[in-house]
């Protein structure tokens, strides 16, 4: 038994999320940051995608018998009563009483903590792992309407920085140089990929996570490969990203 006492900021419990219906405009939902739930769940044992809690901060967990867990994605800080201190990537066993608390993240944008599912086969990995190094350089391809724009947006999107302005499970919102169009006019809605950069009528580009909805009129530029998506999920208010062209 696990009662939540808070939320906090953007609390949930998530998995994989659905796959394959895009053709009714329907995103994937799920974890933002795929990566760092499949880590926490394979630290404890569970499958990749198996359920987890997403949170950016404030979520206080209590839980009612003893349990197995994994704290990935952000660093946090992360306290426990009446249980062991616990660690990024590592695994601890809470007994039954103890309760965890997600403070302020300290880097990063999202912490997912695992809990070992009781139908779990798979043995909890003993060694921490390490956090890898965040990455602020981001792959993306051209995307399908590169046509609306000239060749100053591409250069100026893909040479130079732009800062996180705010995140959410929707999408990344970030400021920098404005990407000019070459047509102004509105599109018809269609449909998005995770990891699209729409940019509405401001110039500034906005990419997609995981809650993301159909473009409701805005050009798409480019999109963000899939094996960078993660990095842009952690990417926190303030972070400074570049993006490098893929071809």
């Amino acid at each position: 038994m696990i009662t939540v006492r808070s939320w906090g900021i953007a609390g949930g419990l998530v998995d994989g999320g659905r796959t394959g219906q895009m053709w009714l405009g329907k995103s994937r939902g799920g974890a933002v940051d795929l990566e760092a739930l499949a880590l926490g769940n394979r630290l404890v044992g569970n499958a990749p995608s198996g359920s987890a809690y997403e949170s950016s901060g404030g979520l206080t967990m209590e839980f009612g018998e003893a349990t197995t867990i994994a704290i990935t994605g952000a660093v946090a800080d992360v306290s426990v009563t009446n249980g062991p201190p616990i660690g990024w990537g590592s695994v601890a066993a809470l007994p039954a009483g103890a309760t965890l608390r997600i403070g302020r993240l300290i880097d990063g944008a999202r912490t997912y903590i695992a809990v070992r599912d009781t139908a779990a086969t798979r043995l909890a990995i003993a060694e921490p792992v390490p956090r890898p190094a965040p990455a602020t350089t981001i792959g993306v391809w051209p995307g399908p309407r590169r046509d609306w724009f000239d060749d100053q947006a591409w250069i100026a999107l893909t040479t130079s920085a732009y800062v996180v302005a705010d995140t959410s499970r929707v999408g990344t919102r970030l400021a920098g140089p404005a990407l000019q169009r070459l047509q102004l006019g509105e599109l018809p809605s269609e449909g998005l990929v995770e990891g699209a950069v729409q940019v509405p009528a401001d110039g500034q580009p906005i990419v997609m996570l995981a809650d993301h909805p159909t473009t409701g009129g805005y050009p798409v530029i480019a999109v963000v490969d899939p094996a960078d998506i993660h990095h842009v999920a952690q990417a926190a208010a303030g972070t400074k990203l570049r993006f490098s062209p893929r071809h």
